[in-house]
């Protein structure tokens, strides 16, 4: 990663903590339930951006730590979140649900979660 992209990926951060922050007061005002989706969506895009700086030693990557049964744990829950992605969309496509195509997508994001949570303790 060059110095410019490192830059670039921190102003990036920086924007989406401001605009996280202008969406919690909305939704606090609000109490809009979309809202607090929106919250947790820009927490969600902010952690994306730390996991890229990691590469670059930036930020505070947990290091492994061998433990089989927490690997065990991580992988069950891997297992089970992948398992209710693929029922809800079977379910999706019978009954499409712009909602339906969130939750999908915090799920697929969640997996991949426990993926490397499962990763760190090999």
């Amino acid at each position: 990663m060059t110095l410019a992209q490192e830059n670039a990926l921190k102003v990036l951060r920086g924007e989406l903590r401001r605009l996280c922050k202008r969406l919690q007061v909305l939704h606090k005002r609000t109490e809009y339930e979309d809202l607090g989706h929106g919250v947790l969506a820009l927490e969600i895009a902010e952690h994306a951006v730390n996991e890229a700086l990691e590469g670059t030693g930036l930020s505070g990557e947990i290091r492994r730590a061998p433990d089989p049964t927490a690997r065990r744990h991580a992988l069950r829950w891997h297992k089970t979140v992948k398992d209710v992605r693929a029922q809800g969309a079977t379910f999706h496509r019978r009954h499409a649900s712009e909602d339906l195509a969130t939750a999908l997508k915090a799920l697929e994001i969640a997996a991949g979660s426990f993926e490397e949570v499962a990763e760190r303790y090999e």
